[in-house]
């Protein structure tokens, strides 16, 4: 894949049904839709399926993170069951990506952000021969300390963990713009990780707290943002994670800056 493509995450649509979901995509001349955090079902995964395919999107689901999906403290076999199922969501929707949350650590344990790595390691290890046996590509999102004191995923470090020991294609990256700008990390993030990126969270914010705005109403210079996005080598597959009601304005913008880099993924 070489060209740019822009979905919406559900986070960010008024909708009731799937296919309001999917019709407002469409309404908005996006490419794909990213069905957020439900334990959808069977029969509403092969119903997103169908209609995606009939609308010509591409469809993308991010996982739930709270509770048994906090997979930094579940113990393994629990959360190799809920990483599992959402796997199969995924895959029963025709999703090419599943985003997870690396989860949180044990502030009061020793060594307890290793030890959260360790749990989240271990998990990957064993889900890697779903994932290539779907094809579906399992992203995890960078985070900030911006709504936990103890998140996985706020630094570099985390991700060196991970991709170190897990060579696989099918294990990548989710680098969300809004949270690597808190953080600081974003240069970080593409220079140590770029061919690992494969799917990216599109907002912006004043660069302390996680506000989930339009380009036009945050800090990021993203002209080159996207130059350096193209540049590291990261896929441009991009889920749009602010209000449906400033895509209008703000998707030809972000399509100007995208079209006419060398994209080489």
């Amino acid at each position: 894949m070489n060209k740019p493509v822009f979905g919406l995450s559900t986070a960010h649509i008024a909708h009731e049904s799937v296919r309001q979901a999917i019709d407002t995509c469409c309404a908005l001349e996006l490419d794909g839709v990213e069905f957020f955090t439900r334990e959808y079902t069977v029969a509403e995964c092969r119903e997103i399926r169908q209609m995606a395919q009939d609308a010509g999107l591409f469809v993308d689901y991010h996982a739930p993170w709270d509770g048994v999906y906090n997979f930094g403290q579940t113990p393994v076999d629990i959360a190799f069951d809920r990483l599992e199922s959402a796997l199969a969501r995924t895959h029963l929707m025709g999703g090419r990506h599943l985003v997870c949350h690396l989860g949180l650590f044990d502030l009061a344990e020793k060594d307890g952000r290793n030890r959260a790595l360790d749990r989240v390691l271990k998990l990957t290890e064993r889900i890697v021969p779903a994932l290539e046996d779907t094809g579906v590509m399992l992203c995890w999102e960078d985070n900030t300390l911006c709504h936990d004191p103890n998140p996985l995923g706020d630094q570099p470090y985390d991700f060196a963990f991970l991709f170190s020991a897990i060579q696989s294609p099918y294990v990548g990256m989710t680098l969300d713009t809004g949270h690597a700008h808190v953080t600081g990390n974003t240069r970080a993030y593409l220079e140590q990780f770029g061919n690992r990126v494969y799917y990216l969270h599109l907002n912006d914010n004043n660069g302390i707290d996680d506000q989930h705005v339009a380009p036009s109403s945050g800090t990021i210079d993203w002209p080159e943002l996207m130059q350096q996005i193209c540049h590291y080598g990261a896929a441009p597959c991009f889920g749009i994670e602010f209000n449906e009601r400033e895509v209008p304005l703000e998707l030809p913008f972000l399509r100007s800056l995208a079209a006419p880099l060398p994209w080489h993924w």
